[in-house]
């Protein structure tokens, strides 16, 4: 577990690009205040400007990351902050944490402190959007570190989850929305199946519009 960040900043420095683009977000982000978790190339968060936030702050453990999503996406609107998520510290509150392909990078127990952390930087009534790796996806190769962890070749941690680990990593807040998807990215290869979970969380049970679309 040691090293992650030079790690990630030598597969960046590689050439490491996420290739698919998060195209859209279903859930209101105009003029609210957003907080990225792991702003990798930055392909989620063009979909969050695209819905024109008031402000984002993207953290990434990895300098090489931010340095190519500043150069890919130039903003004002963005505060890029090159710290582990575990050691940041403010004492600002945000309405949307956007958790996408984050917390697998974490073992059982950082995992854990990952929510902690979360549910202290969400405002009173904020929503959490989750999208991450589901057990069974093709990418769950390497070596077992852990129920459902592998570390791979390039020694990066990846974690892979069910529903249910969901709901009890989240059982302090009010999950609205979970689905599993599975797909094949390889048309012509229905092997390979990519198989993802998606939530929408909130912070605690309100009756006002929440004005969220279905996922898709």
């Amino acid at each position: 577990m040691k090293g992650q960040h030079r790690i990630w900043d030598y597969l960046y420095l590689q050439g490491l690009s996420w290739k698919k683009e998060t195209i859209r977000i279903k859930t209101a982000i105009k003029n609210k205040k957003i907080f990225e978790l792991g702003v990798g190339n930055g392909k989620t968060l063009k979909a969050i400007l695209n819905q024109n936030p008031k402000k984002v702050i993207a953290i990434d453990i990895s300098g090489e990351a931010i340095k190519k999503s500043r150069e890919k996406i130039k903003s004002d609107k963005v505060l890029y902050i090159k710290y582990d998520i575990l050691d940041f510290k403010t004492g600002e509150k945000f309405d949307v944490i956007a958790c996408y392909y984050f917390l697998n990078n974490f073992i059982e127990s950082k995992r854990k402190l990952v929510i902690k952390k979360i549910k202290g930087l969400l405002s009173k009534d904020g929503t959490i959007i989750f999208e991450d790796f589901a057990i069974g996806d093709f990418r769950q190769r390497g070596k077992e570190i852990e129920k459902n962890t592998v570390e791979k070749q390039n020694k990066i941690i990846c974690h892979f989850f069910d529903k249910k680990e969901i709901k009890r990593l989240f059982k302090d807040f009010n999950i609205l929305k979970i689905e599993e998807k599975t797909f094949n990215p390889i048309r012509k290869d229905k092997s390979v199946q990519r198989k993802i979970l998606k939530a929408i969380i909130k912070n605690k049970r309100s009756r006002q519009d929440l004005n969220l679309e279905p996922l898709p």
